[in-house]
């Protein structure tokens, strides 16, 4: 009997689509980048040491001016804490309360604008991998 070609019992199972690659996505690059990669990949092959790292990398997006404000004004505002802090220690808490309010306010207040942005940022990268 003749062997069924299309349904060969001994041959390799089929991948199911979630196993597959179907995509190439080319990519160049220049002599020292590659064999910086290939020294990097060690044993494993380049194209999975690539895909491997592309998917569990962490990439960080540049900080953008707005929020780069809102981190120096933050900052400044943990020196003037700072200052309260040693006023404390040399007069007492009752002689900085107005301050130190008046501090902490602009503390939640730039943390509530971080985190706003944050959220809508976080909106923004479900929905472009969405």
């Amino acid at each position: 009997m003749a062997k069924h070609i299309i349904n060969n019992p001994g041959g390799r199972k089929p991948l199911s689509e979630d196993e597959k690659y179907g995509i190439p996505i080319p990519v160049r690059f220049t002599k020292k980048q590659f064999i910086r990669i290939k020294r990097k990949a060690g044993e494993m092959p380049i194209s999975t040491y690539i895909r491997e790292g592309a998917l569990h990398a962490i990439v960080r997006q540049p900080v953008t001016k707005s929020l780069m404000k809102e981190i120096r004004d933050l900052n400044n505002l943990g020196t003037n804490i700072n200052t309260l802090a040693k006023l404390a220690h040399q007069y007492g808490f009752n002689s900085i309360v107005d301050k130190a309010n008046e501090a902490l306010n602009g503390v939640n207040a730039i943390l509530h604008q971080a985190r706003l942005k944050i959220a809508e940022k976080e909106v923004e990268d479900t929905s472009f991998n969405g």
